[in-house]
């Protein structure tokens, strides 16, 4: 499920209409802002004419592909590292780098017992949590790369997998009832963002395999790597391939190729990415003084790399919203000829498809771009290369959906394409064939509009060796031809179709032929959203593999005719036909392979202060939030994305979700699947800016109050309102329970604290000018112990506290302002208030010290004085060196600090000056999220959790304390 797809277009520009002029400072006059609120409601009332719930809405909208300068959690991630600067330069993370690697090596007492991994090694997906309301399944994070070793059988099959934020992966009984998952790749490289997989065709063992890092697809928190990696030995350790990093720098490498006559000549095409060391450390700017993207070539194994092939490409421009410079010129795939050792093609984003009959020598330009030269974007090229029998050439190319200059897609949707004699000297555009359709109930029809409109994002095109009249291709999912979403229900959703008849006809291999008891809407099992990779065994191409957001997939090897399950969707006309066609060969089963696969990429965690061991809730990015009971196996309860969760305090019974933004869900009974209901109407038509994932507290004292982050801090004092209403009318799943005041203004009573809601008062905490910390939206929230002391930041470095923030009328909430212009001018990243003391906490900022070098800091010990309404600021980053913190956690039981980093949790004792990793056993990957509980009913109770954006949930035990 895409992370960038929430609400429609209309929607999301309606949205920004209402928020910028929060964000601006600026009040809206009554008028204005019941006009916003009138447009909210409409759009609203538009998504919802076909039954479709606030989880269900996020799914149907502009898609991954990164378009403007709107708000995503990559993006706003970027900015926050990068503030006050726009832009990171490489340099500053490699000190970054550096200053983590010399924590390691710090002599300190670390904990005694490693940190404990807690999962989701497999994720259970409830009916209610698929896109379908299919039957319940299995996910894991998003899979962005896959290699078959070329050994592969139907007997014994290994296989590689890398992922967004996970790093690599290794199963050597893929094909087994149940498969096994082993990491491999924390033995050499050091970011988890993994961009593309290729095993050397020139060792016959099969154990050469190269990893190409940074993510290539298009989304704005595709993270840019850090070079070319390799291993002789199938992963077990890697080593950089020295010349890659110079020219792969802050880039992400989408395809390697190894010269299949010699080894020491290899290929790498490099495209955009987003700069950072995890899956959110990407952003909207590339950093400055980044390598030209393009064709690499090396003939010396790796040792240097020379640009070989390359077009103009987009620069970046500082000072716009988002850079202005996107995928033009990046190179999406190469493959050696089949019947040519010394013929290799390759794809590079709005230009086309390039060949070259000289191992690289000279190029020519065999299908041109027509579609790219006012394209924001540019069109993106993806292709397969087949041998035919006459031993010429055959090449299905895929050519991508265009968008305008604003980056808003056309009616011109992605297309497919085939050339029989690739190898032909002047072969133009006019030599090749259209295999799809725009006309509705024609053969072509099922290959038109296969990526939709993010085919920068998840596109592929695969032919299986020794097939040739064989393709495949991956995109994104046709939600309006699902149950749940309006439309025809003509097909499994065509995220993924197949052609073995050299492209003429096409069949739906998304759902499979099961038609189980199970599920609601649909009784089949149905592939992830958001296709990105595919491989084949070599022995049996009818069995495959499909990476998507969700994880890895495969097919049986068998096939069913399923079109007379046609006659059971009330279709006629051209969607019937079309529904035969595409639904006479599908796969028998298709069947999931993610238990094991611990590559969720959580966004926070909250843990139930009163059962900490066995009581959990997390969200993460495209796989919804997930409950913890003390299993390593978690559930997925409800659809959508997941920001930040929590559970009551008085009434563990009461548990709330967010999408993203502040879209919320209560639950009155649990993590039940059927029984969440919508409770954000209020904020959902606020006059109000609020980030992507926005703060959502708890409060950890009184029952029923939950504090929400805009321009004003909102709340709520009995979960978002009467029980008996909220499941009678706000049910959100739109088949348990009633729906009917959705989107109404009626689901939920949340207030803005300290003022009206887009006003100008004391309670807008953003109000004021960029230099005095002004603008954007609250990012933290934090509650003491206490009655009502709460903490509050705001994302440009403010930083309050209330003493009333539980008063009876939301209007008397006042806040001291502590700040000065002393601290740093950037992103407070978290903030941890004493248990004992609620005027002490520890603040946290992210972004780096060498971009404000006259107010550095990244950890505080802040000691607010409510008489005078000033506070003490003392920093204590000591030796934690310049790298950006993203949380951090106090134990005021022991005084000992913790703060997390890109690389793993580091720990500050007491009366010391020097930061040690906390404990062993973390992997190094971003944490971004901790979550401390000081003790419940039991003194095992003390625990810290580490949310990872990757590598799934750890936690270590804290000491014991009298």
């Amino acid at each position: 499920m895409s992370r960038r797809r929430r609400l429609s277009m209309a929607a999301l520009v309606a949205l920004a209409l209402v928020t910028a002029a929060a964000v601006a400072g600026i009040a809206l006059r009554a008028g204005e802002r019941e006009s916003a609120r009138s447009e909210r409601m409409r759009e609203a009332r538009l998504l919802l004419k076909n039954a479709m719930a606030p989880g269900r809405i996020d799914k149907i909208g502009d898609g991954e592909a990164d378009r403007s300068g709107l708000d995503t959690p990559a993006s706003e991630d970027y900015d926050n590292r990068a503030f006050p600067n726009a832009t990171i330069d490489f340099a500053q993370t490699q000190n970054a780098i550096k200053d983590a690697r010399k924590i390691l090596k710090h002599t300190g007492t670390r904990f005694p017992q490693p940190w404990e991994a807690v999962g989701p090694d497999t994720l259970n997906v409830d009916t209610l949590g698929t896109q379908t309301f299919g039957p319940p399944t299995q996910w894991s994070g998003r899979v962005t790369a896959f290699a078959v070793d070329p050994k592969c059988t139907t007997s014994a099959c290994r296989v590689y997998v890398g992922a967004a934020g996970g790093g690599v992966w290794r199963s050597n009984n893929v094909l087994s009832p149940n498969p096994n998952w082993q990491q491999v790749s924390d033995n050499g490289i050091p970011t988890n963002a993994i961009g593309s997989l290729y095993v050397d065709p020139t060792d016959p063992t099969g154990r050469t395999i190269y990893a190409g890092t940074g993510e290539g697809n298009g989304s704005s928190d595709s993270e840019a790597g850090l070079g070319l990696y390799k291993s002789t030995n199938a992963g077990e350790s890697w080593s950089l391939v020295p010349g890659s990093e110079s020219v792969a720098k802050d880039r992400a490498i989408s395809a390697i190729v190894v010269d299949p006559a010699n080894s020491s000549h290899i290929l790498i095409g490099t495209t955009v990415a987003r700069h950072g060391l995890s899956s959110k450390s990407g952003g909207r700017f590339t950093p400055p003084g980044a390598p030209l993207i393009g064709l690499y070539e090396s003939k010396d194994g790796g040792a240097s790399f020379a640009l070989t092939l390359n077009r103009p490409q987009d620069p970046v421009d500082p000072t716009s919203a988002n850079g202005g410079d996107f995928y033009r010129g990046g190179v999406s795939h190469i493959e050696y000829d089949p019947a040519s050792p010394t013929t290799f093609y390759a794809s590079m984003f709005g230009y086309g498809l390039f060949r070259s009959t000289d191992n690289g020598a000279s190029f020519d330009q065999i299908y041109t771009d027509t579609l790219s030269a006012t394209d924001l974007l540019s069109v993106r090229y993806e292709f397969a290369a087949a041998k035919l029998p006459s031993g010429k050439t055959r090449i299905y190319l895929g050519v991508g959906n265009q968008s305008d200059a604003a980056g808003t897609p056309t009616s011109i949707l992605s297309e497919v394409y085939r050339v029989d004699d690739a190898r032909q000297a002047g072969l133009t555009n006019a030599g090749w064939t259209k295999l799809s359709s725009s006309v509705n109930g024609t053969p072509g029809f099922g290959a038109y509009n296969f990526c939709q409109t993010q085919c920068s994002y998840d596109m592929f095109v695969a032919s299986p060796a020794g097939r040739p009249d064989e393709v495949v291709l991956g995109g994104s999912m046709n939600y309006p031809e699902l149950p749940p979403y309006g439309g025809a229900d003509r097909s499994n959703g065509r995220a993924v179709v197949m052609s073995t008849d050299a492209g003429v006809n096409w069949t739906d291999m998304t759902g499979d032929a099961r038609h189980a008891s199970e599920g609601i809407l649909f009784h089949d099992e149905d592939m992830h959203p958001d296709q990105h990779v595919i491989g084949f065994v070599p022995t049996n191409p009818d069995v495959f593999f499909v990476g998507s957001d969700g994880g890895m997939i495969r097919t049986s090897g068998q096939w069913a005719n399923d079109s007379a399950d046609c006659a059971n969707r009330g279709l006629s006309g051209n969607n019937l036909i079309d529904c035969q066609a595409w639904l006479s060969k599908v796969p028998t089963r298709l069947i999931t392979l993610n238990a094991g696969l611990n590559t969720l990429q959580f966004q926070s965690l909250y843990a139930d202060p009163s059962n900490p061991l066995t009581r959990a809730f997390g969200g993460t990015q495209d796989n919804g939030t997930l409950a913890y009971t003390g299993s390593a196996t978690w559930l997925l309860p409800v659809t959508g994305d997941g920001g930040d969760a929590g559970i009551d305090t008085a009434n563990p019974d009461i548990w709330f979700h967010t999408y993203t933004n502040d879209f919320v869900d209560v639950n009155f009974h649990g993590p039940a699947p059927a029984s969440w209901d919508w409770i954000g109407d209020p904020i959902f038509f606020a006059p109000e800016a609020d980030a992507f994932y926005s703060p959502m507290t708890q409060d950890p004292v009184r029952g029923g109050q939950i504090f929400a982050g805009l321009a004003h801090v909102w709340r709520t004092q009995d979960s978002g309102g009467d029980p008996a209403f909220l499941d009678a009318h706000c049910n959100t799943t739109g088949v348990f329970g009633t729906s009917d005041k959705l989107f109404t203004g009626e689901c939920g009573d949340w207030v803005p604290l300290g003022g009206t809601a887009g006003a100008v008062d004391a309670g807008n905490l953003i109000a004021g000018p960029s230099s005095d910390k002004g603008g954007s939206y609250v990012v933290a929230i934090a509650r003491a112990l206490d009655a009502s002391t709460m903490w509050v930041g705001t994302r440009r470095g403010r930083i309050f506290v209330s003493q009333n923030a539980s008063a009876s009328n939301p209007a008397d909430v006042t806040y001291t302002r502590i700040d000065t212009p002393a601290q740093p001018r950037r992103y407070p990243s978290g903030i941890s208030v004493d248990t004992t003391d609620p005027n002490h906490a520890i603040v946290s900022f992210s972004g780096y010290d060498a971009y404000t070098p006259t107010t550095p800091g990244h950890v505080f010990d802040v000691h607010f004085n409510p008489g005078t309404g000033t506070a003490t600021w003392t920093d204590i980053s000591h030796d934690l060196g310049d790298q950006p913190v993203l949380d951090v956690a106090l134990d005021a039981a022991t005084g000992d600090i913790y703060a997390s980093t890109d690389f793993g949790v580091d720990r500050l004792a007491a009366g010391t000056t020097t930061w040690i990793p906390a404990a062993d056993g973390l992997p190094p990957v971003a944490v971004y999220d901790l979550t401390l509980t000081p003790g419940g009913k039991k003194t095992t109770d003390r625990v810290l959790y580490a949310a990872t954006h990757g590598r799934g949930a750890y936690r270590i035990h804290l000491p014991k304390v009298k």
